[in-house]
């Protein structure tokens, strides 16, 4: 039986994968520091066919009491957490000129911080039990960073880190450890980002098909996971073309 907790799982790829969860007829703990919207996903949610049940923990993943105290209430509800997908996340949309420093202390908080909270508190368990799975959903911009979303970038950046280094330490364990990077999904965080009828527009995926993507990479137990199709080639770009490809992403930011 999956018992997942995901962050940020009130909306966006957090909820579609909460959705498949369910369906599959997992036990799925969604939180989010927003409570109306984590409220009417969770009303949603359960109306799903499938078997599965759902637990909406309203507060700040970044908060290590909040963090700790929604790990008792789950583990006290259904038991061990068997599935931490590090989903939280905030983007401020400001170039390197205009993001403040209190803006680069929020997206690192939010963007990084909270994941290696969240993975503290589950990860004993997960040793104890000798089983468990962790996801961190980084970004395409965690391996090619975007001067236009400075904080976020250098947040998601500071994740992938971390899930490198995760991954290495569980190596001779049997957790499976799993580094998300998405292009553009159309989400409510991202939407207002994007041009449309850009090309960054028309190249962008739905949160059910990011969701479907991450599930199938679990399955098969990869330690990344760059979606669409178009992120490795970008990424592949960046590496061996760098000021080329400096270029042409300030010419597509939007």
């Amino acid at each position: 039986m999956t018992i997942a907790w995901i962050t940020g799982g009130g909306t966006g790829i957090g909820r579609a994968l909460a959705e498949r969860l369910l369906r599959s007829g997992a036990r799925v703990a969604i939180s989010g520091r927003r409570q109306d919207i984590l409220d009417e996903a969770a009303r949603e949610l359960a109306l799903l066919p499938g078997g599965g049940e759902v637990l909406a923990l309203a507060g700040d993943a970044s908060d290590p009491s909040y963090v700790s105290d929604t790990f008792f209430q789950i583990s006290k509800r259904w038991g061990a957490v068997t599935l931490l997908v590090n989903n939280a996340g905030v983007n401020f949309n400001h170039d390197i000129f205009e993001s403040t420093l209190e803006e680069y202390q929020k997206s690192f908080k939010i963007n990084c911080l909270a994941a290696i909270i969240c993975t503290q508190i589950v990860l004993p368990e997960m040793l104890k039990t000798g089983a468990g799975e962790v996801v961190n959903i980084s970004s395409v911009y965690g391996r090619w960073a975007s001067y236009s979303s400075a904080s976020y970038s250098v947040g998601k950046y500071a994740l992938a880190g971390y899930t490198d280094a995760l991954r290495q330490g569980l190596l001779h364990s049997a957790i499976h450890v799993m580094g998300v990077f998405p292009g553009f999904i159309r989400t409510d965080m991202t939407l207002p980002f994007v041009a449309p009828g850009s090309l960054r527009s028309h190249l962008g995926k739905t949160p059910d098909q990011m969701a479907r993507a991450i599930l199938s990479a679990l399955k098969n137990r990869k330690p990344e996971l760059y979606y669409p199709w178009y992120v490795p080639w970008v990424l592949r770009l960046h590496r061996w073309f760098p000021q080329a490809a400096d270029q042409l992403a300030r010419r597509f930011k939007r």
